[in-house]
């Protein structure tokens, strides 16, 4: 991955989740559609973004639809939605001692 420790990976990954998910329609993306486009810019070999998605979840940044949670939402074809706090961690400008690459 171009010298990157996996903790520099993995900040990178959690921050471009952030930002699509800014783009995206009220906050909100399908979590195959995030998944898919980190596999095109080859951001992720694997379509699995669970443990960055429970990471984000458990620093209240983002939520799932249809009661999903980060390890069943690429199955259930969940939408993830940046929260409140998700936002305002965005218009701060982030934190660098949070893991999160903005």
């Amino acid at each position: 991955m171009g010298g990157f420790s996996n903790v520099e990976n993995n900040a990178s990954i959690r921050g471009y989740i952030m930002r699509c998910l800014v783009k995206g329609y009220h906050f909100a993306l399908p979590v195959k559609t995030l998944s898919n486009k980190m596999m095109s810019c080859g951001l992720i070999d694997t379509p699995d973004i669970s443990d960055q998605l429970y990471y984000l979840e458990q620093n209240d940044l983002i939520k799932f639809s249809n009661k999903s949670n980060s390890l069943n939402a690429l199955n259930n074809d969940a939408v993830v939605r940046l929260t409140a706090n998700g936002i305002r961690f965005i218009e701060n400008g982030g934190n660098p001692e949070m893991g999160i690459d903005l």
